[in-house]
């Protein structure tokens, strides 16, 4: 097969893909009975008015009734809880946000927004500490941290001068970020439980389906988990508070289906990606190889 035939393949097999994806989200509303959005990417700010230009468009006739498909590692809070107020308008009646795998940091908030959160068995939802990433100076070296670590050092810190370690806490000290930029960091963590709490307050409390408050909801979310990728599943989802349900029978037949179809989408725009790269790279001259 020449290259021509392996592009015109590949084109086909992605046209088929498509179609197959848009016929398994028509299954799912008409089982369902409403509406249905699919969210399949991190959350941007640039996202936000993609979302919007495709929901004035085409979902006009949702009636207020509309279901969510979120499969998403997380992003940009403040951009998470704009699209939640977006899909809230949208979806003024009931609301659902569906999980077949993953909703983790921000898209938490996101699916949060709603009147309930549907998830398949092996779903995942998780902690909404904010993930900071700064460069070290003194290393040159890009660091990704938690504001909840910040406090972990201070009580190191503390303990090695109270154990008389005085040189090994100042040399901890003297690498600690300036004293207001801590602050900031530290403040991260109220601005999500803020956004939290509103998004809660707004819809999933109105049901009277939480079996905890808003506060202490947003308060075990964002600060009461020891690491940011934590498995936050179908149980432990409940123990927190929210009003979660399982999906089961057709429609997570269908849920999952629509959730395998996009993975193999994404390979092969990956594999597709991958190739235009080390293309790119075969053609670069020599001397710049020689630099890579």
């Amino acid at each position: 097969m020449n290259k021509k035939q392996q592009k015109e393949k590949s084109i086909d097999e992605m046209d088929k893909l498509k179609k197959e994806i848009k016929e398994t989200i028509q299954e799912i509303e008409k089982e369902r009975g409403k509406r249905c959005f699919v969210l399949w990417k991190n959350i941007t700010p640039r996202l936000v008015e993609e979302v919007f230009e495709e929901l004035r468009n085409t979902f006009e006739d949702a009636n207020g009734e509309l279901d969510v498909i979120v499969h998403s590692g997380g992003g940009d809070i403040d951009a998470a809880y704009n699209l939640a107020c977006l899909f809230q308008k949208f979806g003024n009646k009931k609301l659902s946000f569906i999980v077949p795998r993953w909703a983790k940091s921000a898209s938490t908030l996101l699916v949060c927004a709603g009147d309930e959160i549907l998830m398949s068995p092996i779903a995942e939802l998780g902690p909404l500490d904010p993930q900071i990433t700064q460069i070290n100076p003194l290393e040159e070296r890009f660091e990704q941290f938690s504001p909840l670590h910040i406090q972990t050092t201070l009580d190191l810190i503390r303990s090695e001068f109270e154990n008389g370690n005085k040189e090994l806490a100042e040399g901890l000290l003297r690498r600690l970020q300036f004293p207001l930029t801590l602050g900031s960091f530290i403040k991260s963590h109220e601005i999500a439980e803020q956004y939290l709490v509103r998004l809660l307050k707004s819809r999933m409390s109105k049901t009277g389906k939480l079996n905890s408050s808003p506060e202490e909801i947003a308060k075990r979310l964002t600060r009461e988990y020891a690491d940011h990728g934590f498995c936050i599943n179908i149980d432990e989802a409940r123990k927190i508070g929210l009003n979660v349900q399982e999906l089961k029978g057709e429609i997570l037949e269908l849920v999952w289906k629509l959730f395998k179809l996009n993975e193999e989408k994404d390979r092969i725009i990956k594999e597709k990606k991958k190739k235009e790269i080390e293309k790119i790279i075969k053609n670069l001259p020599p001397e710049i190889l020689k630099k890579i």
